[in-house]
């Protein structure tokens, strides 16, 4: 856990880490002595000369003192690295999660990453002052005053040394008992967090399904397995406390054994005996805390793991060159291949395409053939694992964060809205348009016609995802969006998808009247969209079946003359009544 802790901190904070521990050591250090020298306080003050106490009562004063003058120092550097770690494991978070590679978002490792954001700032600001220090002291303090008991008795310090790696082993065996249930009963808290906020989010259809009640459904399955992983995470604690304390109760009577060996054969004085007894408790306690601390040091561990995962993802690499078109470029894929996840089978390999500049090319195949794959490849969003992909011949990997993002713009099958108004979500494609361009490009989407019907006009809220708005207006929004930004590249997957045939044919003319100057690479099925292209490729199996004009590929009467003729037959499907016989 330290080392974790220890990454997450700013670069800089050597200095102030090791200010801390050398306080902590010698706050410890105040402690264990202001302990023993009950010793000598209580010998003298019950002996011959009462008066002879007072120096060891000073000494005793003084390290009290010490150790309170240091631990509020030590606080403050506590709560110093507290906020470094919180500020930049957020903002390292954040610009982790901005360069991670989309392969990597598994449902799990999206939990795990939602787990870190959701680290809340008191919990990472408090860890140095509530918990790291307070374990170390817990493990520095019995071996200072064993080693301060050296001044008393070498029997007493051999007997309290041998009891540190006796508690700690036995902390260490208790917390290795309960971890793999601790993680178990972690994962099942986590796989209901995401199933109840899944629950949530589809309670139209589950009602429509008869699936509302929660036993009959994930939610249902996940309470069970979070209940059972919650009785084992129980039942494997249960012997790891139970061995722990019988092993801080052992180290107890092996110092008290000795302190009475020593009293017995007159090498302590009863008083002697007795302030030993009260260092004895003294010795024992931070063991005791370091119990009391276990859960929180766990749930740390998780928090912390979590951080670390996230941190530790895989992102996209990034290059040195800058690049900005000044006119529509050329893009090349060359003999690229992709694949998602490291075993999983090609979804496009060896792939050849040439999409010249200023052109419209239409990519069409079968569902699961490649074709939002290679938008992706062109968007930058994945990375071939073996091949490239080129922009007027330079290699995108080698290209700057700044250059890739201001290449292309794209609508989404299925695009998100964020939780704002109609306005700040178009704006999204380019903050620094002004309202005429705003306008245009919401008017070519046909987004004012519905605009101008809510009650908020531009300012209406569309809710969280747009959930207050219909499936064609998201997808129109997210139109206006691509095409108010001023990227030289306009990537469109299925984007009249949700569009009934007027807007579907309105939209079609958007997107191929836009006046700004752009290669184009639209993935479609609909026959509207595919007759305003260029250029056709089709794809099937991740391969390019067919190259060429709408013409030509129709007098060639091969799958994409077959695909054409499907699709015209469909738009002439008309619904008639049956009289009954």
């Amino acid at each position: 856990m330290i080392r974790t802790v220890l990454a997450l901190l700013p670069e800089g904070s050597r200095r102030t880490v090791t200010a801390h521990l050398a306080l902590t050591v010698l706050s410890v250090i105040a402690r264990a002595l202001s302990a023993v020298l009950l010793v000598p306080l209580l010998g003298a003050l019950f002996g011959p000369d009462p008066a002879s106490a007072w120096p060891w009562a000073g000494g005793v004063v003084l390290a009290t003192v010490i150790g309170w003058v240091v631990d509020h120092h030590i606080a403050g550097i506590g709560f110093e690295l507290g906020f470094g770690v919180l500020d930049h494991s957020q903002h390292d978070i954040a610009d982790r999660l901005t360069r991670t590679r989309l392969t990597w978002f598994t449902a799990e490792n999206t939990a795990r990453a939602r787990q870190a954001i959701g680290a809340t700032g008191p919990d990472l600001v408090g860890l140095i002052v509530y918990l790291v220090t307070p374990l170390l002291s817990a493990v520095l303090l019995p071996i200072a005053i064993a080693l301060a008991l050296l001044t008393v008795s070498w029997e007493l310090t051999v007997v309290a040394l041998a009891g540190v790696p006796l508690m700690l082993g036995a902390y260490v065996l208790s917390g290795a008992l309960g971890r793999r249930a601790d993680r178990a009963a972690a994962q099942a808290n986590s796989d209901l967090t995401e199933r109840i906020v899944e629950f949530a989010r589809t309670q139209h259809t589950l009602r429509a399904a008869r699936r509302v009640a929660p036993e009959r459904s994930h939610v249902g399955a996940a309470l069970e397995r979070q209940h059972g992983a919650t009785l084992r995470m129980l039942g494997m604690q249960v012997p790891g406390h139970l061995l722990f304390g019988v092993a801080g109760q052992l180290a107890l009577l092996m110092l008290a054994g000795t302190t009475v060996v020593l009293a017995v054969d007159g090498t302590l004085s009863a008083p002697e005996a007795v302030a030993l007894i009260v260092v004895g408790v003294r010795y024992l306690e931070p063991i005791t805390m370091l119990g009391e601390l276990s859960a929180g040091v766990e749930a740390s561990t998780g928090v912390l793991r979590c951080l670390r995962d996230v941190l530790a993802s895989p992102t996209d690499p990034l290059g040195p060159v800058h690049l900005e078109p000044t006119a529509p470029p050329r893009l090349t894929l060359r003999n690229a291949t992709f694949r998602y996840g490291p075993d999983g089978p090609p979804v496009v390999q060896n792939l050849d395409l040439d999409f010249a500049p200023g052109t419209t090319t239409a990519i069409v195949g079968p569902s699961g053939s490649g074709k939002s794959t290679v938008l992706a490849l062109l968007a930058g969003l994945h990375h071939p694992v073996q091949g490239s992909v080129l922009v007027d011949g330079v290699d995108a990997e080698t290209l700057d964060g700044e250059s890739r993002q201001r290449l292309t713009s794209m609508v989404f099958q299925h695009p998100y809205l964020f939780d704002g108004s109609l306005e700040e979500n178009i704006l999204v494609g380019d903050p620094d348009a002004p309202d005429a361009r705003l306008h245009a490009a919401a008017s070519m989407a046909r987004v004012d016609e519905f605009a101008a019907q809510l009650p908020d006009g531009w300012r209406a809220a569309v809710g969280e995802g747009g959930a207050m708005l219909s499936g064609g207006q998201r997808q129109r929004v997210s139109i206006a969006r691509a095409l108010l930004k001023p990227a030289p590249v306009l990537l469109v997957d299925e984007a009249t998808s949700a569009l009934d045939t007027e807007n579907e044919a309105a939209i079609t003319a958007a997107l191929a009247e836009d006046p700004r100057a752009r290669t184009r690479v639209i993935v479609a099925h609909r026959l509207a969209s595919i007759r305003a292209a260029d250029r056709v490729v089709f794809l099937e199996n991740g391969q390019v079946v067919e190259d060429g004009g709408v013409e030509q590929l129709l007098e060639a009467g091969g799958r994409f003359s077959e695909f054409w003729s499907q699709q015209d037959a469909s738009t002439g499907w008309r619904l008639r009544a049956v009289e009954a016989v």
